[in-house]
């Protein structure tokens, strides 16, 4: 098989964190001249700042998660239905390898190239295999790992080590040093949720930090990404206490916030975690306690032991605990510099490449399976 008969379809879809991997490695495949197309769902497609200009079709599946047997049942159903709108699209761009990034919307895209006969490979953004990536995992040729430690993976799987590809925007900025905060400038605080938002942040932070000693509190510039039922009463709370905020329930230009950033406060969903070691930025993480298998606190678990964040579960993320953390470090000399240092040691920032080279290897002398019949 030669590169120019390649055509190589990324499945990803749901949230950012597996469309913003998919897209840095769309990026990395198209700087090597090959064909990328995206399958995703109407989740996905509502990134449209993202693979804007790669073919894409767009699955109406449903996940598997959703409460009730009406449901379930509704969602087996999509799955179907996308199945074989997935298996015709591969036939029509005549795929070769498929990348999947776990979640539900690359399952139907997974089960169809196997029907096909055509190879596949995962990507897994967390520290634990997710679902959808433990049930495809077997069949696959490789699987391709953001930490070296992930957990769940079945026995007798190829497992790669790659890291976790950040977005184009966020490599640009990934060789500049940190600076902490001077004495008596400013404090730059940028609060995210992923991308829904977090409620728990905006009820938390904002009492938190109207409570901070008045030397800390009126240094401080707040970025704060809410959730939009949440904004009035984050704004309310910070103009009260005369904190000069920028609320809003979604930035676009995370890249540029961070570039100008000295603490953030965020969940510990994988894709963020990239992007904060990319840039050894500091951070203070409050996992997701609902998350699927706990993921989110076996992602920020390796950085906390390291000293490049501090972790706080949700129990105990409480505005006089978050108080007192952020009077600690924020009146300490050294103690960002030292962060930022620690979460810059964790950074992978060839793991787009690394990740294109495991795609583009993978396979070549493989011929294409007999074709199986669903």
């Amino acid at each position: 098989m030669t590169s120019k008969a390649r055509h190589i379809v990324l499945a990803a879809g749901g949230t950012g964190g597996h469309m913003v991997p998919a897209e840095a490695l769309a990026d990395a495949l198209k700087a090597r001249g090959e064909a990328v197309s995206l399958v995703t769902d109407m989740r996905g497609d509502a990134y449209r700042n993202i693979m804007v200009d790669i073919d894409r079709m767009v699955l109406r599946a449903t996940s598997h998660m959703r409460g009730g047997i009406i449901g379930k049942v509704g969602s087996v159903f999509s799955i179907m239905t996308s199945f074989f709108a997935a298996r015709r699209y591969l036939k029509k761009v005549g795929a070769t390898q498929i990348v999947g990034f776990g979640g539900y919307p690359s399952m139907p895209v997974i089960l169809a190239a196997r029907s096909l006969g055509i190879p596949f490979g995962l990507h897994e953004q967390n520290a634990v295999l997710g679902r959808v990536n433990r049930w495809m995992a077997e069949k696959a040729s490789w699987v391709a790992l953001s930490n070296a430690n992930t957990t769940l993976v079945p026995e007798g799987v190829q497992q790669i080590h790659v890291g976790n590809p950040v977005r184009s925007a966020v490599q640009a900025i990934a060789g500049n040093p940190y600076q902490a905060p001077e004495a008596a400038s400013v404090i730059r605080l940028f609060i995210l949720g992923g991308s829904q938002g977090a409620h728990i942040l905006s009820r938390e932070i904002p009492s938190a930090l109207v409570a901070l000693p008045e030397y800390i509190r009126m240094r401080l510039i707040i970025t704060h990404q809410a959730r939009t039922e949440d904004i009035d009463a984050v704004k309310r709370t910070y103009g009260e206490a005369g904190i000069s905020a920028n609320v809003q329930s979604y930035f676009d230009d995370v890249a540029s916030i961070l570039d100008d950033t000295h603490l953030v406060i965020s969940r510990s969903g994988a894709s963020t975690l990239a992007e904060l070691t990319a840039t050894g930025m500091p951070a203070i993480l409050v996992p997701l306690a609902i998350a699927a298998d706990d993921h989110q606190s076996a992602n920020a678990k390796p950085l906390g032991a390291k000293g490049a964040a501090i972790v706080m579960a949700e129990p105990e993320f409480r505005a006089p605990a978050l108080t007192e953390t952020l009077e600690h470090i924020l009146d300490s000399d050294d103690a960002l510099s030292e962060m930022a240092k620690n979460m810059k040691s964790f950074a992978r920032l060839d793991a787009a490449e690394r990740l294109a080279d495991t795609v583009l290897n993978a396979n070549e002398e493989t011929p294409k399976a007999k074709e199986i019949t669903p």
